[in-house]
This record gives structure tokens, C-alpha cells and sequence, in this order.
């Protein structure tokens, strides 16, 4: 705008050569430098894997993949050449079971914490460590999800198609949480399968256990590119 207006707005009168040109000049490079980008690669030196930071309040990380998925589900259309994967991340804490527990409790809150029975499973994932055991946070989290003080007791696992699906990714020291709907109607986030030409099965009525569904990732590729997108909430400890 700022541009827009320099060459087409009310210009002042230039009275000592180029001074007045200059002081525009570095006006503009100030805005520019001033101006934060909503959405920042950042680096995770692993192969195979982006992280993409969103520095916009407004933007909730979970429900904007959500939108692309579908957008793709529907329209079939693939936007990106190498990604197989698009995961959201809400939230980010240590990677120890006592702070993804901590971190759980305040993440799950808006979907369970009510007295409406949900379903659920929990996808976990680990690269680079190998300190953190994937039952223990598997049971921790599901400890979080169906507390009888906290949240609503009737909340089961549901091994097909949970209504809610907590995903667990952690990367070195540092793991990257979220809430997501219609994973199993999305493909497990994974836009190969996504966008084949397909028809989407019809849910089926299994029962319910008391058992965590996980993501073994038997669907997985060697090579695959995965992006993650977050808006770097961190829960304090």
C-alpha cells in the first residue's frame, strides 16, 4: 500500500534535489523489514521433513489443513509436487511423557472437555530419539483424554474412524502435538492417497474397545516429504 501510494498519491514538493526521495526510500525498506511474513520455513535439518511456522494469531493451524485436505478431497487436485504428508501442530513441548501429558491436558480441552461422548485415537510418531517410550505417552494421553474429573468418562477409542484424532510427532527433543477431525476420511493427512482417483469407503459400525488406536505407519513410504504447520503454542512448565 505503501508503494501504491508513493507513486500515485499526493506527492510533496521536492525542494533540495533528491532528499525527499531518499527519506521515501528508506521509508519503504523500513516497512518492508517491519513486515512480518505469516507463514515461516524453519529449518529441521532432518531429511524428508518441513516445518512451516505461522506467526498469524488468527490462523489456527488444525483447522487450516483441514481446509486444504478437503479443498483436495474434493477437487482431486494435487497443489504440491513432492509432500505426501501435511500434519498440523497446535502445540509443542519438551519430549518427555510428564510434559506431553501436561501439554495434552490443555490441548484436548476444547474437544473433551463437555459431556457429549467422543471418539478417539492417538497417532504417535518418533524420528531422532530414542529416550522417550511410545506406550507410556500412548497411555499417558489417554489417561489425559478419558479422566473421569476432567473430562467426560464415556470418552472410548475408537480403532476405525475416530471422530478425534490426537497426533504425537516427536523430533529430537521437542514434540509437536494436535487435534485433528476426519483423519481416516482424509487419509491420514496423506495427500498421495488423497488425491487418487477413489471412492471413499463407507464408514462402518465397529465396536468400541478400551484400547488406543495408534498409527503404525504402515502406510508409509520410504522417501516421503511430510510438512508440518503450527502456530508454536507451548505449553509453560
Amino acid at each position: 500500500s505503501s508503494g501504491i501510494n508513493a507513486e500515485y498519491g499526493d506527492k510533496p514538493a521536492v525542494t533540495d534535489g533528491n532528499e525527499e526521495v531518499d527519506d521515501e526510500i528508506a521509508k519503504e525498506i523500513a516497512e518492508l523489514k517491519a513486515e512480518k511474513k505469516r507463514f515461516q520455513l524453519v529449518d529441521t535439518t532432518l531429511n524428508n521433513m518441513m516445518f512451516i511456522a505461522v506467526s498469524d494469531n488468527t490462523i489456527e493451524p488444525c483447522q487450516l489443513v483441514h481446509k486444504i485436505l478437503s479443498t483436495l478431497r474434493e477437487r482431486k487436485e494435487r497443489k504440491t509436487r513432492f509432500t505426501q504428508r501435511l500434519l498440523p501442530v497446535s502445540h509443542t513441548c519438551y519430549a518427555s511423557v510428564e510434559d506431553i501429558k501436561k501439554t495434552a491436558l490443555a490441548m484436548t480441552q476444547d474437544q473433551f472437555h463437555n459431556k457429549t461422548p467422543k471418539t478417539f485415537g492417538i497417532f504417535f510418531k518418533s524420528r531422532n530419539n530414542s529416550s522417550i517410550s511410545r506406550d507410556e505417552v500412548i497411555k499417558a494421553v489417554a489417561g489425559v483424554v478419558t479422566d473421569n474429573e476432567t473430562f467426560a468418562e464415556f470418552n472410548k477409542v475408537h480403532l476405525d474412524n475416530p471422530e478425534y484424532a490426537i497426533i504425537i510427532n516427536i523430533v529430537k527433543s521437542v514434540a509437536m502435538m494436535g487435534v485433528v477431525k476426519d483423519f481416516k476420511l482424509l487419509c491420514k493427512y496423506n495427500i498421495d492417497e488423497l488425491t487418487k482417483s477413489y471412492t471413499a469407503p463407507v464408514t462402518k459400525k465397529v465396536a468400541e474397545e478400551n484400547v488406543v488406536s495408534v498409527d503404525k505407519d504402515d502406510d508409509s513410504k520410504g522417501g516421503e516429504t511430510e510438512s508440518g504447520v503450527s502456530n508454536d503454542q507451548e505449553v509453560e512448565k
